[in-house]
């Protein structure tokens, strides 16, 4: 299932799941039943670990035989020496089609390949799949903003907590507010994209201690940088109702990689 067709829709879907309107929602088709599924495993870097060794690592994995139900997947490598799982981690993220699918292809166990494949690599990077997290991903602009698909790119993160019981819904009206604020942009503002991520699962401490993950996607730092900064000068009423809603922790810069689909056959 293509990722960009999943992340178009759920805005919709992200502002009827937080709101409190008894109203029915339109019927949707099959593709559009709810949000993808999104797992993230940390990671500990090895003896062998470099660009070149983490490349051919995802390289072979893709030669695999993946499971069908997944359809994207990435690398997040911090830029801060410790982050929530620790110092010198970095992250494995896995885009399902559902959680059920999900628990599914993690309940049949390593395929045999798999386990030569781990075990060829355990010097390069180790993953706790045990402790996985996982989370249904919103993209509530992906419908009119510009981002284009890359294969490289970075993610300033956001760790929130709700300020009281009704920060969902104060959530909701903030979302309404951004995308306004994103409307009224120029069009020459740099490829921007933002996802939300709530938890579907037991978690993990320190992670259940949020109640939201908030993920801003620039090309680059410099559209980081004049992102944040254009905000900064002009959102400062959508700030505020951001602030009403929870309070938040970062950005946490981190350089990002696609790892499924291939990218060397981008």
């Amino acid at each position: 299932m293509n990722y960009l067709k999943l992340s178009i829709l759920v805005s919709f879907l992200f502002l009827v799941g937080c709101s409190d309107s008894q109203e029915e929602p339109e019927v949707t088709t099959e593709e559009e039943q709810g949000p993808p599924f999104s797992e993230y495993m940390t990671c500990t870097p090895g003896s062998d670990f470099n660009d070149e060794t983490a490349r051919m690592m995802v390289d072979e994995w893709n030669d695999l035989a993946l499971n069908e139900a997944l359809f994207f997947a990435a690398g997040h490598a911090p830029l801060e020496a410790a982050s929530l799982g620790g110092e010198g981690k970095v992250y494995w993220q896995l885009f399902w089609d559902s959680k059920e699918a999900a628990d599914a292809a993690w309940t049949s166990g390593p395929s045999e390949e798999f386990a030569a494949w781990a075990e060829k690599h355990e010097s390069v990077l180790t993953c706790d799949g045990e402790n996985r997290r996982g989370y249904d991903a919103y993209f509530p602009y992906s419908d009119k903003d510009n981002w284009e698909p890359v294969t490289e790119w970075v993610t300033y993160a956001h760790y929130c907590k709700y300020n009281d019981d009704d920060g969902r819904e104060k959530l909701r009206e903030g979302v309404e507010a951004f995308n306004t604020y994103l409307d009224n942009q120029a069009d020459d503002v740099a490829p921007y994209r933002y996802g939300i991520y709530m938890h579907n699962g037991d978690n993990p401490e320190p992670y259940a201690s949020y109640d939201f993950f908030w993920m801003n996607y620039y090309v680059d730092h410099d559209g980081a940088k004049t992102s944040y900064e254009r905000f900064t000068n002009e959102g400062a009423e959508v700030q505020a109702m951001f602030d009403a809603s929870a309070t938040c922790e970062g950005p946490n810069p981190s350089n990002s990689y696609q790892f499924f689909p291939d990218p060397d056959d981008a």
